[in-house]
Protein backbone atom coordinates (compact mmCIF):
# COMPACT_ATOMS: atom_id res chain seq x y z
CA UNK A 1 0.00 0.00 0.00
CA UNK A 2 1.46 3.67 -0.76
CA UNK A 3 1.87 5.91 1.60
CA UNK A 4 0.50 9.84 1.16
CA UNK A 5 2.74 12.94 1.08
CA UNK A 6 0.95 13.81 4.43
CA UNK A 7 2.00 10.49 6.31
CA UNK A 8 5.61 10.58 5.19
CA UNK A 9 5.52 14.04 5.95
CA UNK A 10 4.24 13.07 9.52
CA UNK A 11 6.87 10.10 10.16
CA UNK A 12 9.85 12.76 9.18
CA UNK A 13 8.41 15.00 11.84
CA UNK A 14 8.33 12.36 14.29
CA UNK A 15 11.46 11.16 13.62
CA UNK A 16 12.82 14.74 14.03
CA UNK A 17 10.88 15.08 17.67
CA UNK A 18 12.59 12.18 18.61
CA UNK A 19 15.86 13.78 17.28
CA UNK A 20 15.47 16.68 20.07
CA UNK A 21 14.82 14.10 22.72
CA UNK A 22 18.16 12.67 21.98
CA UNK A 23 20.26 15.54 21.35
CA UNK A 24 18.71 17.92 24.35
CA UNK A 25 20.14 15.50 27.30
CA UNK A 26 23.85 15.82 25.17
CA UNK A 27 23.54 19.17 24.58
CA UNK A 28 23.12 19.76 28.18
CA UNK A 29 25.33 17.94 29.55
CA UNK A 30 28.23 19.43 27.10
CA UNK A 31 27.10 23.21 28.36
CA UNK A 32 27.20 21.95 31.74
CA UNK A 33 31.13 20.54 31.59
CA UNK A 34 34.29 21.63 29.73
CA UNK A 35 34.39 19.33 27.04
CA UNK A 36 37.16 19.26 24.48
CA UNK A 37 37.54 20.59 21.06
CA UNK A 38 36.62 17.29 19.53
CA UNK A 39 33.62 16.45 21.06
CA UNK A 40 32.18 19.74 20.86
CA UNK A 41 33.18 19.52 17.07
CA UNK A 42 31.07 15.96 16.98
CA UNK A 43 28.34 17.46 18.47
CA UNK A 44 27.97 20.01 16.39
CA UNK A 45 28.27 18.24 13.23
CA UNK A 46 25.72 15.72 14.11
CA UNK A 47 23.23 18.96 15.33
CA UNK A 48 23.93 20.42 11.82
CA UNK A 49 22.40 17.53 10.24
CA UNK A 50 19.33 18.36 11.48
CA UNK A 51 19.51 22.68 11.65
CA UNK A 52 16.81 23.46 9.55
CA UNK A 53 14.62 22.23 12.35
CA UNK A 54 13.94 24.89 14.72
CA UNK A 55 14.68 23.21 18.03
CA UNK A 56 17.83 21.46 17.05
CA UNK A 57 18.81 24.70 15.41
CA UNK A 58 18.33 26.33 18.49
CA UNK A 59 20.42 23.32 20.79
CA UNK A 60 23.19 24.05 18.25
CA UNK A 61 22.88 27.89 18.84
CA UNK A 62 22.82 26.66 22.46
CA UNK A 63 26.36 25.03 21.99
CA UNK A 64 27.81 27.52 19.79
CA UNK A 65 27.64 30.13 22.47
CA UNK A 66 28.70 28.33 25.34
CA UNK A 67 32.11 27.47 23.83
CA UNK A 68 32.36 30.24 21.02
CA UNK A 69 35.45 32.37 22.96
CA UNK A 70 36.86 28.60 23.86
CA UNK A 71 36.99 27.10 20.31
CA UNK A 72 36.29 29.63 17.80
CA UNK A 73 37.75 27.57 15.24
CA UNK A 74 34.75 24.73 15.86
CA UNK A 75 32.22 27.58 15.41
CA UNK A 76 31.75 28.05 11.56
CA UNK A 77 28.08 27.93 11.00
CA UNK A 78 26.10 31.89 11.82
CA UNK A 79 23.20 31.23 12.74
CA UNK A 80 24.43 30.56 15.71
CA UNK A 81 24.47 35.04 16.08
CA UNK A 82 20.60 35.04 14.79
CA UNK A 83 17.98 35.69 17.63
Amino acid sequence: MEESTYQIAEKISKLYQEENGVYLPLVEDVCSRKVSEDELSRLLDYLLYFAWDEKILGLYKKGCRRYLYVYPRCIKFEAYREV
